[in-house]
């Protein structure tokens, strides 16, 4: 686990909450100079109101969630990464939360509580990712139709096979017959 450091007069993201919330934290690591936090699932709506409130942190702009999935972590393993990416704009930084569910258990809290902004987000993860939001105003998938089954940024989601057409694989995603002529190359 790497460390944080002493007390500074700006101190980063895990600093404050391994301060202040010490249960809440998992692990922690500083990644490209951004602090990344492993935080437990019952303490996140706590985490987050703390990293926007505390003067020392100050991350008032939550910037997106998504999710992670790792289908080939050993069975006892989370399945998924929950990924909250945040901005302090008063101390220009950036940090990561993130909370780790299990495909049986796929639950996190809302933070639209937290951060209004979080509801499309929420809901887009729910939609390709399968990720249930616990108390958001209207989880309902966003960008499938609401009969969809599945969601497609799994990793294990058997697509319905039809090859989308681009201009490099004409000759295998079109029937002869539907192929635009007037295209340039030498195969159209």
């Amino acid at each position: 686990m790497a460390s944080a450091g002493g007390p500074e007069a700006v101190a980063g993201a895990a600093h404050v909450v391994q301060r202040e919330l010490p249960d809440a934290l998992l692990r922690h690591e500083e990644i490209l100079g951004d602090d990344v936090m492993w935080v437990k699932r019952d303490a996140l709506v706590d985490v987050a109101r703390l990293l926007r409130d505390n003067p020392d942190a100050a991350y008032r702009m939550a910037v997106f969630v998504t999710a992670v999935d790792w289908p080939d972590r050993e069975p006892e393993e989370p399945r998924f990464d929950v990924v909250y990416e945040l901005r302090s704009l008063e101390h220009n930084r950036t940090c990561r939360v993130i909370v780790q569910v299990t495909d049986d258990d796929p639950h996190v809290p809302t933070l639209e509580g937290v951060w209004p902004g979080m509801d499309w987000h929420e809901r887009e993860c729910f939609d390709l990712l399968g990720i249930v939001f616990d108390g958001h105003h209207d989880l309902q998938r966003i960008l499938l139709p609401v009969d969809w089954e599945g969601h497609p940024l799994r990793k294990d989601y058997v697509s319905f096979g039809e090859p989308i057409a681009f201009t490099h694989n004409l000759e295998w995603a079109l029937p002869e017959a539907e192929r635009p002529r007037d295209l340039p190359g030498e195969h159209r």
